[in-house]
């Protein structure tokens, strides 16, 4: 199918998705798309978990949070190749939302950009993913731990304060302070002005409301935090996570902050060090 793209290269392509590894993944794990309710909407979700399980085992879960926003970011095949995928290869049920407003498969969700708030009510959507978990036999509802990217990382503070269950929390290049960020990026005020209700009459106060920064103290205090963080990361700037490793040194919260000073957004070329320290984090706390 992506070969009849004009801009398809097969090279890369080859190069981001060997062979091997996805037979491997077709031999072991198994993937679905599926549709929940959330707030009376309807909302697609990814759920990978391995095959291998035996019959009465109770596997630990992860919930991942995309970045992106509306359409931009949503989990498609190579997303769930890169980011689910390996996770469940650890050992784990891998559950994640598309968002209310976006979709990426042919499911009954009904696009809709509008709906996306960008971390006003849209943050129902992660935490409506509980019944959901509880309702899995083989799913351990006793050992959730949660991760996001980018916007996700947001997302994930925002939910997190309504999950005291949470074992563990892990955020790649995750914005803190919105407003602050905002002085180094300028270019999310367009993001921020079509997402965001309320935006134009309350910026501040909007912005405030989604930066943990400003209610770290909501945060479940023995929740481990582990931030990751590119140096040379244009969208989402490293003081971020280093701004927030200082207040949760301050607050006592324990945490792990690791900076990779080559890397960009996406944490290259330091990906394979920093999903061993997710590895390592989960494998801990989890």
């Amino acid at each position: 199918m992506m070969s009849k793209k004009p801009k398809f290269n097969a090279a890369m392509f080859g190069q981001r998705f060997s062979r091997s590894d996805v037979e491997r993944r077709q031999q072991t794990l198994d993937c679905r798309v599926f549709v929940y309710e959330s707030d009376g909407i309807l909302v697609e979700g990814i759920m990978v978990r391995p095959k291998t399980a035996a019959a009465d085992a109770k596997l630990p879960v992860v919930i991942y949070n995309r970045g992106g926003n509306a359409k931009g970011g949503t989990l498609v095949y190579g997303s769930i190749q890169h980011n689910l995928m390996p996770l469940a290869e650890l050992g784990y049920i891998v559950i994640a939302s598309q968002y209310r407003g976006a979709k990426a498969f042919p499911t009954s969700v009904s696009g809709e950009i509008r709906l996306d708030q960008f971390g006003g009510n849209d943050v129902n959507d992660i935490k409506n993913l509980l019944p959901i978990i509880n309702g899995m036999p083989e799913a351990d509802s006793e050992r959730i731990a949660m991760k996001g990217f980018s916007r996700g990382g947001m997302m994930s503070y925002l939910a997190a304060r309504d999950m005291p269950q949470l074992k563990a929390l892990i955020v790649e290049a995750g914005v803190a302070d919105l407003e602050a960020s905002l002085a180094v990026r300028q270019a999310m005020e367009n993001i921020y002005t079509r997402f965001i209700p309320d935006y134009a009459t309350e910026k501040t106060a909007q912005l405030k409301a989604r930066s943990v920064l400003h209610w770290l103290d909501k945060l479940a205090p023995q929740l481990p935090i582990l931030l990751l963080h590119g140096e040379k990361d244009v969208r989402v700037e490293v003081a971020q996570s280093q701004n927030l490793a200082k207040a949760l040194a301050e607050k006592g919260q324990p945490h792990k902050l690791v900076v990779y000073p080559e890397a960009d957004h996406d944490l290259y070329p330091n990906r394979a060090e920093a999903d061993a320290e997710t590895a390592a984090w989960l494998k801990r706390y989890l």
